[in-house]
């Protein structure tokens, strides 16, 4: 800091303000720089030091790899043949697995037969529902005439939450857009079944000694006497549950009107979706009835029989009333004339409460209707209307009067059954969902999709294409040697660069004179040594990693001396060919061996475990060789920042008060002289 602007103190003493300045830039030049110098020389230090850490943690990271067991327990796959794949987990006994795929895992693909010029033409011009079975549940997708295709796609979808998709495709044609209903999941458990569906809850457990179940379906019925399915003790609900399913196909085998409606998917007569029940399905939408009579289940030896319904809760498939009111219908005076499948029905004269003008509304129509083509009744104070054969329903008002309708709770427009429009949307199966079957070395498997993982832990297979029925794909797992060789490259790699760096900071040349930050560090000289002589060394078998393909590059001189540089080389097929010889050894010789002392068995450190540790107490840790040096600097350097502070302020107060010093000097020198030239020019004014 400069101390003043003037060329002198004051006309006093006429001395300089720049020598002032001299003086006190010489003194920060002797006593601050020096510790500038020292702080530049510390941060370098700490710079080069992070440095070589993060190349030694690096190196680290290879020695934790090499010294650790899951290391070698990783494993590769091969594929003789076609239609597997196969990824092998860490650990997994060497071994060759046959596969032979009979059948893929699908999801479920159904074609609806109408189709359409856009996305958004009109689906229906009728009031319906598309029903449909899903994986233990059943949904009912309500469509209003006027509805889009798109919208009765999306429909599915939402009601579904995406387990079931709606989706157009474009197949080509006048009218080339056509709704798909498919699966998101494959698996038999995965398909759709539309039209009417009944299914029970678990079978009763045990022994079913006696009674029958009388399933109706596709207009036939079929009688199983319970006593001959074979039921035994002990049995669980799935067991009881495919010994009545057995029973039953062999009635079905045995009833050709029915095998066929079977064989064609119109009938499905199956499993229930946990395999403790049964399920009944009629895509016809025609309905199915089971009867259970005298059932007697002996659940274990000695204990009463009990009754059971075999699960079936339900014994009838849910039938849906065609047409639902809106709302009660309305009190008071009613008028108008309405018309239901062109025959005309008057209103007017029905003048009461809301249920009194109902119950003569429900009159009106029944009466209208002799010979049942349509049928009405109340629930809940809302009409509602069925159809024989369930045929559709027209409905509409006089005049096209919609608030006449309206105040009966209805709307007008054409109500069709689900049974019916079945027929109209002509849906075609052209994927069945189904399960993958194979079998894993001769033992058979079956799995609701194509990647499996849970055979063996482990092993993931992936399932692409059905292999021929006497010719197995081999799978065959081996080590995978590759990604150690890796590894081991990556260490000699790592070594070198650390290697170099240490070299780099420590060196000193004679002839520039130029040194490294840490020469004359010892302990960036140990690195090296310590690594060095686990490096160079036999273990207790006389291995070492030269026998591994790992040694120091060598260089000779014009006189045939061989000097080495410090630095590794890798001999790869040499590492691939030592090890695969005799990989148990290896695995000692890196990770850890057995030695046997005084009779007692004792497990010595590997080579790379040796490293590790070693390299964990330069890095590893706040008592590491190398994080007390890094911290010893870090102190350093805030005390050198301190001491430099503190000099300054020492060199700039002493300096600020010898200027004020000078400056009353000067002020005191000047007052004299002034006093001084008074007294002379007194003098000579007396001597004239």
């Amino acid at each position: 800091m400069a101390l003043g602007t003037m060329s002198v103190l004051g006309i006093g003493s006429n001395l300089s303000w720049d020598n002032i300045n001299q003086m006190k830039d010489n003194e920060v030049k002797w006593r601050v720089q020096p510790i500038t110098k020292k702080m530049e020389t510390n941060l370098e230090k700490q710079k080069e030091l992070t440095a070589l850490k993060t190349l030694m943690t690096s190196l680290n990271s290879d020695f934790k790899k090499l010294s650790d067991f899951s290391t070698y327990q990783k494993r590769s796959t091969s594929v003789e043949g076609n239609g597997v794949k196969a990824t092998a987990g860490e650990g997994l006994a060497l071994q060759d697995i046959k596969v032979n795929v009979s059948q893929l895992a699908q999801n479920d693909v159904n074609q609806v037969g109408l189709q359409y010029a856009s996305r958004d033409s009109i689906f229906t011009n009728k009031n319906t529902s598309i029903d449909f079975y899903h994986n233990g549940t059943n949904y009912s997708i309500p469509i209003k005439a006027g509805t889009t295709l798109s919208d009765v796609a999306q429909s599915i979808t939402d009601a579904t939450n995406g387990a079931v998709a709606g989706i157009i495709m474009k197949t080509g044609g006048d009218d080339p857009y056509r709704l798909m209903i498919q699966s998101k999941d494959s698996g038999k458990n995965n398909k759709i079944l539309f039209g009417s569906t009944l299914e029970s809850a678990a079978t009763p457990g045990g022994q079913i000694t006696e009674g029958t179940l009388k399933v109706t379906i596709g207009g036939q019925t079929i009688e199983v006497a319970l006593k001959d399915i074979g039921s035994k003790i002990g049995n669980e609900a799935k067991d009881n549950a495919k010994l009545i399913l057995d029973k039953i196909n062999e009635k079905v085998a045995s009833n050709q009107d029915l095998k066929k409606k079977v064989d064609s998917g119109e009938i499905t007569i199956d499993l229930s979706s946990s395999g403790k029940g049964l399920l009944f399905n009629d895509a016809t939408g025609a309905p199915i009835k089971v009867e259970t009579n005298g059932v007697k289940v002996k659940v274990a030896e000695g204990t009463t029989e009990q009754e059971s319904d075999l699960g079936f809760a339900k014994k009838e498939s849910d039938k849906k009333d065609l047409v639902t009111g809106s709302k009660s219908v309305a009190s008071g005076q009613l008028s108008g004339k309405i018309t239901i499948n062109d025959k005309e029905i008057d209103l007017s004269g029905i003048n009461g409460d809301s249920t009194k003008n109902a119950e003569e509304v429900m009159k009106k129509i029944n009466d209208t209707f002799t010979n049942q083509e349509v049928t009405a009744t109340i629930k809940d104070g809302k009409l509602i209307l069925n159809s024989k054969d369930d045929k559709e329903i027209k409905i509409s008002a006089e005049g096209g009067k919609n608030e006449v309708l309206d105040s009966i709770g209805l709307r007008s427009g054409t109500f069709t059954s689900t049974k019916e429009f079945l027929k109209e949307m002509n849906i075609t199966n052209i994927q069945k969902g189904q399960n993958a079957e194979f079998t894993y070395n001769g033992i058979k498997i079956e799995r609701d999709k194509n990647k499996i993982d849970d055979v063996v832990s482990g092993l993931s297979l992936e399932l692409t294409a059905i292999t021929e029925k006497n010719k197995d794909v081999i799978v065959r797992v081996s080590r995978d040697d590759k990604e150690i060789s890796k590894i081991m490259e990556e260490f000699v790699k790592n070594y070198n660069e650390m290697y170099n760096k240490i070299q780099e900071l420590v060196k000193y040349d004679e002839d520039t004179e130029i040194s490294g930050v840490f020469n004359g560090n010892s302990e960036m000289r140990s690195i090296v040594r310590q690594l060095n002589g686990i490096i160079n060394a036999n273990d207790v078998n006389g291995k070492n990693l030269f026998q591994f393909g790992i040694s120091m590059n060598t260089s000779t001189d014009k006189n045939g001396k061989i000097t080495s540089n410090g630095t590794l080389k890798f001999d790869k097929e040499k590492f691939e060919k030592a090890y695969k010889e005799d990989p148990e050894a290896a695995i000692s010789f890196f990770r850890s061996t057995t030695s046997s002392v005084n009779g007692e068995s004792k497990e010595v450190d590997g080579i790379f475990t040796k490293l590790r540790k070693v390299m964990d107490d330069l890095i590893t840790g706040e008592k590491a060789t190398l994080n007390v040096l890094e911290k010893s600097l870090k102190d350093e350097h805030k005390k050198l920042d301190k001491d430099k502070k503190s000099t300054q302020e020492s060199i700039d107060t002493r300096y600020e008060t010898m200027a004020s010093k000078w400056s009353a000097y000067d002020q005191l020198i000047a007052k004299t002289q002034k006093k001084s030239e008074v007294v002379s020019q007194m003098i000579q004014a007396s001597m004239k």
